[in-house]
């Protein structure tokens, strides 16, 4: 027995599609309770590769053992490049975290009132917030200027200029 026999033995054809389907269901079953979103990427694997041992090439198991471990490996590597994570916030009950450090526009002027605060309006996203400009001096802000959000705080965003 030569070494091209050794690596061509194994689950063949019809009977590799399913080890590999049903291992592909199996790791997707498992990343639906986890939600890690790393398994996805084995469980594609694992379909790419029963999807190819029914071309009926003779792909034996160290073969499909060998493709099924550098996909997952290849997407691994790229998820991170690819799917970006919309806010790494540690608390999921503080929402408005991703406005932090973006940019909003002055819907209106930032007039001086009663406890040395500049209050106006601005617009992020479509939703028009009461805003604090938190510098006190400077020319005024006019109307379409661009301001950075620094952080919000009971109902107001806190803004600098950019």
């Amino acid at each position: 027995m030569d070494l091209s026999n050794i690596l061509l033995i194994g689950p063949v054809g019809i009977n590799a599609f399913w080890v590999w389907f049903v291992f592909g269901l199996l790791l997707l079953g498992v990343e639906v309770f986890l939600g890690t979103q790393w398994l996805l990427w084995a469980a594609a694997s694992a379909g790419v590769v029963a999807v190819v041992c029914l071309t009926g090439l003779p792909f034996g198991f160290f073969f499909q053992a060998l493709t099924f471990a550098l996909l997952s490996l290849a997407m691994g590597i790229l998820t991170p490049k690819f799917m970006k994570v919309a806010s790494h916030s540690a608390d999921i009950n503080d929402p408005h975290r991703r406005m932090v450090g973006k940019q909003a526009h002055v819907l209106s002027g930032f007039e001086l009132v009663a406890g040395g605060e500049r209050t106006g309006r601005v617009s992020f996203d479509g939703v028009e917030w009461p805003a604090v400009l938190v510098e006190t001096t400077g020319t005024a802000l006019a109307a379409n200027d661009r301001v950075v959000i620094e952080r919000i705080h009971e109902g107001r965003v806190f803004v600098r200029r950019t």
